[in-house]
């Protein structure tokens, strides 16, 4: 039969084990929760880039299809190109020859009416000096009867002879006036009809030159019509590579979706493993503290006993205050919490810190020298919120947030899993292990020992041990 030291001795070498287990399961505890939270952002990471590839991919399409419109288009427009041009061609050849054989005909007639002119005014020059000789056959018509007469008997035959001669002569003036009037409106007619022609002529001419103007437009027109088949060319040169670009990313966001359901199922079973090393913890925990409950004597039996006498002065100087007056019970319990103004970690205020100042610094930094297990001391209200540090985790903030959450804990409130344990716990003692956040990446696997701080029978939080192991 063992003896009843030898059975202490060995709940507390079992109450050791499960101490150092409790440390070895927090810390994987701990990992399997660094390791879940950067397996998230990664998740949200491949979500993100899921998206990015949906986005592209859906570019991609859309580039595909205008470029697949542009090219339908473009090769609508080569085909209208084709057939306007050639019909164009066709009918400016056409009109171009047209022009040109009148253009020539006008010429033709232009120098035939200037030689009709030429003519005209010669017959003219004739007529006139037909006109000439009438008047002087008149007159000498005339002499030749004043002759007759003078002669008397022997110049009458003259004297015929000059009637019929005068009788010629106005007959000559008769017709000759008549035929000058008549080619004095021919000369005109043909003057204008001259005019008329060179104004043909010119213009004629400037047809010929605006379809020549017109052919040139036409060779550029078709020269744009060449243009239109290199665009289409090069929309066939950027359609292809965005068509393979389209399938590659296709299959780039199956790949990626298959990741991302493989990454969550992965995440789902971090998170179980979560879960299973926190009930090993708190099956450790539990452990633990049954056997410190038990009576028997263990490391940490002596720090339980500080803890609930600490956590019993607190509350008794609280009461006190409230004896007092130096605080409402109200303003004890005050659950305002106000951000401090720049603070990174964020801290606040209360309506109890300045009572919390005032008298938690003493017992505090006296414990804190105590034993060399004690990292920390502090009391935290209800939620987590801790009003006043250790002096050395009191320091005030500087604007490197790493070294502010390291060195500048006051006024912060802690509700983690821990912390809101050590919070809220209304038995005795709670004793816990846990993984604390030193800032940077940087954690320090330690043990949490805390006692309830009760003020006139409520529960206003509880005073923590932060034990090294």
């Amino acid at each position: 039969m063992p003896t009843e030291a030898a059975a202490e001795r060995a709940v507390r070498d079992i109450a050791e084990r499960f101490g150092k287990l409790g440390v070895e399961i927090t810390d994987i505890s701990g990992r399997i929760g660094d390791v879940t939270r950067q397996l998230e952002g990664q998740t949200d990471g491949l979500h993100r880039v899921v998206t990015a590839v949906d986005q592209v991919s859906r570019a991609n399409r859309a580039i595909q299809q205008a470029a697949e419109g542009a090219q339908t288009t473009a090769s609508v427009v080569r085909g209208g190109l084709e057939r306007v041009t050639g019909a164009v061609k066709l009918g400016l050849n056409a009109a171009q020859a047209d022009i040109e054989a009148l253009s020539q005909g006008a010429q033709s007639m232009s120098q035939a009416l200037s030689q009709a002119v030429a003519d005209a005014h010669m017959v003219r020059a004739s007529s006139d000096a037909i006109q000439a000789i009438t008047r002087e056959i008149q007159l000498l018509s005339i002499n030749a009867g004043v002759e007759a007469a003078r002669s008397g008997a022997a110049g009458r035959g003259f004297a015929v002879i000059a009637a019929a001669v005068k009788h010629l002569a106005e007959q000559t003036r008769e017709a000759t006036a008549m035929s000058a009037k008549q080619l004095d409106s021919l000369v005109k007619s043909v003057d204008l009809l001259a005019a008329k022609s060179d104004e043909n002529v010119s213009t004629a001419r400037r047809a010929s030159d605006e379809s020549q103007n017109i052919s040139h437009q036409l060779g550029e027109l078709d020269s744009f019509g060449r243009s239109v088949v290199g665009l289409i060319g090069d929309i066939d040169a950027i359609s292809n590579p965005t068509r393979e670009n389209a399938i590659a990313f296709a299959k780039v966001s199956e790949d990626l979706r298959a990741l991302v359901d493989g990454v969550d199922h992965s995440s789902e079973d971090l998170d179980k493993a979560a879960q299973r090393a926190d009930a090993l913890v708190s099956i450790s925990e539990g452990i633990l503290g049954a056997i410190a409950a038990s009576g028997v004597r263990t490391a940490q039996s002596e720090l339980i006993a500080t803890a609930m006498e600490t956590a019993a002065t607190i509350g008794a100087l609280f009461e006190q205050a409230l004896d007092r007056g130096e605080i409402s019970q109200a303003d004890l319990f005050d659950e305002a919490y106000r951000p401090i103004a720049g603070s990174d970690p964020v801290q606040y205020m209360t309506r109890f810190v300045a009572l919390c100042d005032r008298v938690l610094p003493p017992i505090q930094e006296a414990l804190l020298t105590s034993n060399r297990r004690i990292v920390f001391c502090a009391a935290v209200d209800r939620n987590g919120f801790l009003p006043t540090h250790n002096r050395k985790y009191s320091q005030p903030q500087g604007p490197d947030p790493v070294w502010n959450n390291a060195n500048c804990r006051n006024r912060r409130i802690f509700d983690d899993r821990t912390g809101l344990a050590t919070a809220r716990n209304r038995k005795p003692f709670l004793l816990q292990t846990y993984r604390r956040d030193m800032g940077g990446g940087q954690y320090l696997v330690m043990e949490d020992l805390s006692a309830p701080i009760m003020v006139r029978g409520r529960h206003w939080g509880g005073f923590r041990f932060g034990l090294n192991v």
